[in-house]
């Protein structure tokens, strides 16, 4: 029996986190300007009040910096694993043959950097859906997961069935 192979890895870009980074820097540079202006405090005191303000106006942004940092996805021949947390980490897998439809988001914020969502709807009870958010190169890994759920369902002879009502006879 062949072993599973990785396909691809990859993380989320930090690139997703542009917004909240330029947020606190406006919040700190404002709180700057505005404890030099009243010159309220000096000397020392002055300058750990500015430094406190930088930090309290970046900690969002440095902590959604670090979360991206710890979440990873991995693409094999067999599954999809998404691991993320920094303290209690959590592995979600997703058998292949599960994925029942997928869907590609490139909003402007995106293609500006050359990102894309993948949005992967399955039939997996404890992960309906999968969303690998601020991908490069997503078109390719969208035709690379494409190829292996259809070597999958073909490999464990799975077919999806769709069931739809009718509404309309009751």
């Amino acid at each position: 029996m062949d072993s599973e192979q990785t396909l691809w890895k990859g993380t989320p870009s930090q690139i997703l986190h542009l917004p909240s980074l330029f947020l606190g820097i406006v919040f700190a540079i404002a709180l700057t300007v505005a404890a030099l202006l009243t010159a309220v405090l000096t000397g020392p005191l002055a300058f750990a009040a500015i430094a406190a303000a930088w930090v309290v106006c970046l900690l969002p942004w440095l902590c959604k910096a670090v979360a991206t940092r710890f979440d990873n996805y991995e693409l094999t021949c067999e599954r999809f694993r998404h691991s993320f947390g920094v303290l209690h980490r959590k592995i979600e897998v997703l058998e292949l043959y599960r994925v029942k439809d997928m869907r590609i988001e490139m909003p402007l914020h995106f293609r500006i950097f050359g990102l894309s969502r993948i949005i992967l709807e399955t039939s997996d009870r404890s992960t309906p859906t999968v969303v690998l958010n601020g991908i490069s190169g997503g078109l390719a890994l969208a035709d690379l997961i494409r190829k292996n759920v259809e070597t999958m369902r073909d490999r464990k002879r799975v077919r999806e069935v769709d069931y739809e009502s009718d509404d309309e006879l009751l």
